[in-house]
């Protein structure tokens, strides 16, 4: 069906247009030049969601910032940036490995954020490095980007004006409810967009003014402010964000696992240490 095509049988279906293009526009191949003359966190929060496997900022012991972007498919599997820079890129078997096993390690022992350190370490030196590539991006959404483990609930009322049918009653509550809804839509979208704004340095006070965390975990090196709804965590050391994570493994960890499956991993190797020789040879 082409955009021209559509005819929304309401005023209020004019919404639907826009997005049901951008849906159509998702089933064409695009390629993205990423390099070090970029801004690394620009870079890493404005990719297209739906070729995000994951993407994290954290700051180290030492006070260095790094930003990792994780890709659902092709290769490179995923993007190194040291500092607001694009450094080095990691394969599709490695980047994989380390979404598995880091969701392990959360999962059966502690957030991988209390040890961040020696994750970055190993990762750093796993790396190849670059300053500049191209990267083609999927033709739809896989499994395991951001956009399928949790959709924006913001876009369910539009979505459900496509098949309300002609009945008109079914119509007015449609109408009605999307109405109802809007201020929450809204509410939704400026949260969204403060909690994107924040960066690892943030005070835990100031997340929290933001919006109350939906799930909280309790670590040894901190604590874990969680909010599934808009997919991401903070990892908060001494009253300060230190790693910020999408979408949320600690959540993920307790309530879908099975994104971090992988067959015949051992997943024993599954540490800061020896994640890459976790795969099944």
């Amino acid at each position: 069906m082409k955009c021209h095509q559509i005819r929304p049988a309401v005023r209020y279906g004019a919404l639907l247009l826009p997005l049901l293009c951008a849906q159509n526009a998702l089933a064409k191949a695009q390629t993205v030049q990423v390099s070090a003359t970029q801004d690394a966190r620009k870079v890493v929060t404005d990719f297209a969601p739906e070729a995000v496997m994951e993407r994290f900022e954290v700051k180290d012991s030492q006070g260095k910032v790094w930003h990792y972007l994780a890709l659902t498919e092709g290769e490179p599997g995923a993007l190194i940036f040291e500092d607001g820079k694009l450094s080095g890129k990691l394969s599709r078997r490695d980047a994989a490995a380390f979404y598995s096993c880091r969701g392990y390690a959360t999962a059966t022992r502690r957030h991988w954020g209390d040890d961040a350190d020696a994750w970055l370490k190993s990762l750093v030196t796993r790396a190849e490095p670059v300053t500049e590539l191209s990267i083609t991006l999927p033709e739809k959404p896989t499994w395991r980007s951001i956009v399928e483990v949790a959709r924006n609930p913001s876009l369910s009322d539009l979505e459900s004006l496509v098949s309300m049918g002609t009945n008109p009653l079914n119509i007015i509550r449609k109408l009605s409810s999307a109405r109802d809804n809007m201020a929450e839509r809204e509410a939704y979208q400026k949260n969204a967009q403060r909690l994107k704004a924040v960066t690892t340095g943030a005070k835990e006070l100031q997340l929290a003014e933001i919006i109350r965390p939906e799930d909280v975990s309790f670590v040894p090196g901190g604590l874990v402010m969680a909010y599934p709804k808009y997919t991401v965590e903070f990892f908060v050391s001494a009253g300060q964000v230190r790693l910020v994570q999408q979408p949320s493994f600690n959540y993920l960890s307790k309530t879908r696992a099975a994104l971090f499956y992988a067959a015949g991993m051992n997943w024993d190797r599954c540490t800061p240490q020896q994640w890459m020789q976790a795969p099944a040879e």
